[in-house]
């Protein structure tokens, strides 16, 4: 395959003469094998690559000339942010090993919680890498600085952005999934239940939620306050729909069953005072599963 004509049929400027042409295919080349080395195992195409070069490479001046504009370009990074941006499994891996797993050292001055942290790398994989109606906006990314920079300004700028609505978030998020586990009605033994022992349940409920780790607790705020779906959910974590389906579900079976563990160990109840509540709440609790698995 010829780079040459593929870059100026997407480039933004052009060249006639067969000197310049035959010195363009010779660098896009040199630029090729460079992004490929550190990703031997990416297999982007050459199209996929040249066509991204070519979005992001100004006109050349007279003053640097082709060569110049090739010059501060960092091909093995735009290579891996390409094929990230072309949805290659093994490179949002890679990516994922290199530069997600560093924002907290990289965030390390902000002296930021793990929870914050947690919500921070989420952020930046959906926003860089999900694809919406438009392409990811990793496919942004142009090559001119190292690919660890433009990620340190963007979790910068997305931790910043959580700081100034923490407040808000730590009175409404947990509170807002709580209060999105459906109560049941229509049953009178089942109302009184709730109601006697509504405080007991809530704090048991809260304590079991707490007890979570980062990431359930994330996929569950993920799907029930941001309404995010499981097909959502699995594209922030590349992996399937049907993965986050039963991670979801696993976080959810492990509410109701730390949340039944905690009201046997708190309330001293009979026998059959104790399976009525444990009614109750299972009406809560495999309600809430319902949607779950309705709205996957």
């Amino acid at each position: 395959m010829k780079l040459a004509p593929a870059f100026l049929s997407r480039a933004s400027w052009h060249v006639e003469e067969a000197v310049q042409l035959e010195a363009l295919e010779g660098l896009l080349r040199q630029v090729w094998a460079e992004g490929c080395r550190p990703w031997p195992d990416i297999p982007l195409s050459q199209d996929a690559f040249v066509a991204s070069l070519a979005t992001h490479t100004p006109s050349p001046s007279v003053r640097t000339g082709i060569a110049g504009i090739f010059a501060q370009l960092t091909p093995g990074d735009l290579y891996l942010a390409c094929a990230c941006a072309e949805g290659i499994p093994v490179a949002l891996a890679a990516f994922e090993r290199r530069y997600i797993a560093s924002i907290p050292a990289t965030l390390g001055h902000m002296k930021l919680t793990e929870a914050v942290l947690d919500d921070v790398r989420q952020q930046v994989r959906e926003h860089l890498l999900v694809r919406t109606n438009r392409p990811p906006r990793i496919s942004e990314y142009s090559g001119r600085s190292p690919l660890a920079n433009w990620l340190r300004v963007v979790s910068v700028r997305t931790a910043l952005s959580l700081l100034r609505t923490a407040r808000e978030e730590d009175a409404t998020g947990d509170e807002a999934i709580l209060e999105s586990l459906p109560a049941s009605v229509g049953d009178p033994e089942t109302e009184a239940i709730q109601r006697r022992y509504e405080g007991e349940f809530r704090q048991a409920m809260e304590d079991a939620f707490a007890a979570l780790s980062s990431k359930p607790r994330y996929l569950l705020r993920l799907h029930f306050v941001d309404r995010l779906s499981t097909t959502k959910i699995g594209a922030l974590f590349n992996v399937n729909q049907s993965t986050a389906s039963r991670w979801l579900q696993s976080a959810q079976q492990d509410v109701h069953d730390e949340t039944r563990r905690l009201l046997k160990e708190r309330l001293d109840l009979s026998s059959q005072d104790f399976t009525s509540v444990l009614r109750s709440v299972e009406s809560q609790l495999d309600l809430s599963l319902s949607r779950i698995l309705t709205e996957a």
